[in-house]
């Protein structure tokens, strides 16, 4: 392995990380919050969803042979450019938080009714911690063949399901209160949820992706395919069960497959949506784990402290994911009060200064 990875792998790991913070979580948050207007803000999030990648794009072109810890110091400065790097650790220990969390509760309510949160995580963590550790090779192997099953589930699960489709649960359209607010709130809250997840991909290095000259367009491409194929999820909720009915459902993706099996066995294709989540939802923890593994290699050369700090924020990261987070609707409740204002406003703000101090150096060079 030289550690070298395609342009192509870097575009599905894109999109695994895009479905995973939003299936089995912002779906429905999204659901209740933009009701019969949730699919006219998820088209007008995939518009404003470009804003933050051609924020990754353009800081992934400056200094193409550093990550985003080097560059931050050479951009910024070593005082600042700590500190910047100190938020963006906080910033990946935070996603990696929830999505573990994620990964954990539908494992523990579908499978594992009886297996402790802890012990679960525990789990989790060392796999992920396997997995990404040794480089980011292994890591974007994983991710491609991951990307290439749950493409394959998808085509199943979606052309089995078409039967079950009712146009007229669409309508009616524009009833609720306040139309326009929850049309915007929905498309802020969905390109939050999709595309500001680029920023875990600043880890990577542009000159460690073979033949990088079409990046910036496979990246748009594989960011289209992954905000199209959440919306043809929240289609299928709604022609399926209604605006009202969906959101009564913590995993309404799940339920509409409950009860449909191949043929008369007792086989559900619920369990093939259970297993193209899970990958989703490990693809993003391990790229968010791999984020902190970076930054921590930065400042620290010696592999064994290395190695026990990873593992330090990893363990504490999973176990205040319980403690903030509580139970189910604790989480869901927190995660949609405050997420706009603790997670995305925040990532925003510090995409962003990074995004102009690139722009700023362009012309100071």
């Amino acid at each position: 392995m030289n550690n070298k990875v395609s342009k192509i792998q870097v575009g599905m790991l894109l999109s695994l990380i895009m479905c995973g913070y939003f299936l089995g979580m912002s779906d429905i948050m999204l659901l209740q919050n933009s009701k019969s207007e949730v699919l006219i803000s998820m088209l007008l999030g995939m518009i404003i969803g470009i804003i933050p990648i051609i924020m990754y794009l353009k800081i992934n072109d400056t200094y193409p042979d550093l990550n985003i810890y080097e560059k931050c110091s050479k951009l910024f400065g070593k005082k600042l450019g700590i500190f910047i790097n100190i938020l963006i650790i906080i910033s990946y220990s935070i996603i990696f938080a929830v999505a573990i969390r994620t990964i954990i509760i539908f494992s523990t309510s579908k499978y594992l009714e009886n297996t402790p949160y802890l012990m679960v995580g525990s789990f989790i963590v060392i796999c992920c911690f396997f997995a990404t550790f040794y480089g980011l090779e292994p890591l974007l192997r994983i991710a491609q063949v991951a990307f290439i099953i749950t493409v394959l589930i998808t085509i199943l699960v979606e052309t089995t399901i078409l039967g079950y489709v009712d146009i007229g649960n669409l309508f009616p359209i524009f009833i609720s209160k306040h139309p326009v607010l929850n049309i915007i709130y929905g498309a802020l809250f969905f390109a939050s949820t999709s595309s500001f997840l680029s920023i875990l991909l600043l880890s990577i290095k542009k000159n460690e992706i073979r033949n990088n000259q079409n990046f910036n367009k496979i990246i748009i491409i594989f960011y289209i395919y992954g905000v199209l194929s959440l919306i043809i999820v929240m289609f299928f909720i709604i022609t399926c069960f209604g605006y009202q009915i969906g959101n009564i459902f913590r995993y309404p993706e799940y339920m509409i497959l409950k009860k449909i099996g191949f043929s008369s066995s007792e086989l559900h294709l619920e369990n093939l949506l259970g297993f193209r989540w899970i990958f989703y939802s490990l693809s993003l923890t391990c790229t968010a784990l791999y984020g902190i593994i970076t930054g921590v290699k930065n400042y620290t050369k010696n592999s064994k402290i290395n190695k026990i700090i990873i593992m330090i924020i990893s363990f504490t990261s999973m176990f205040l994911s319980k403690v903030i987070l509580g139970t189910v609707p604790n989480t869901l409740m927190i995660i949609k009060d405050y997420y706009i204002y603790i997670i995305a406003i925040p990532m925003f703000i510090l995409l962003s200064l990074i995004f102009i101090r690139c722009l700023f150096k362009k012309k100071e060079s």
